[in-house]
């Protein structure tokens, strides 16, 4: 059974990460600055071995993702096509930012990702969660129960 284990998001971490030959957000977290981290990663673990990974953030007022979302996500140009997103953002307290979950080549397909949600729904049985989905990740977080945010790709559960 898989187990997830919260660890300091540190610079052994980032090191763990950009050794890594899968994992798509690998790279791009072990290049940012503490700064830019949350406290900790969640790691995914199958048999003691580390079979994927979860950055998420936890968000006292919407303001705090729209920042997030401004700088990491949109482009000046693409303000405008995301309406939808700060209207329904703006007035949210208390809510979780899902940044990344990978789950490594060799486990993907077995039911890790999945296992990594139930248990952030079980973690934080009461709070929005918001995930910026790619094209091809968005039918696995339909079958978590996640819905897109109007026409934005941005995505909500609960």
């Amino acid at each position: 059974m898989p187990t997830i284990i919260a660890k300091p998001f540190d610079q052994d971490v980032q090191t763990l990460l950009s050794e890594l030959q899968s994992g798509y957000h690998a790279g791009e977290l072990s290049r940012k600055d503490r700064s830019e981290l949350p406290e900790q990663i969640y790691m995914i673990e199958a048999d003691q071995e580390m079979a994927g990974y979860g950055v998420i953030w936890e968000y006292e007022n919407g303001k705090q993702l729209i920042q997030k979302a401004e700088a990491d996500y949109f482009s000046d140009d693409e303000k405008y096509l995301q309406k939808d997103f700060y209207i329904d953002i703006k007035n949210k307290k208390d809510f979780i930012f899902i940044e990344a979950l990978d789950v490594l080549k060799p486990f993907e397909g077995k039911g890790y990702a999945a296992f990594f949600i139930n248990w952030l729904k079980e973690k934080y049985p009461n709070k929005k969660m918001y995930v910026y989905s790619i094209d091809k990740s968005q039918n696995f977080w339909f079958k978590q129960g996640f819905e897109v945010l109007s026409s934005t790709a941005w995505m909500t559960y609960n």
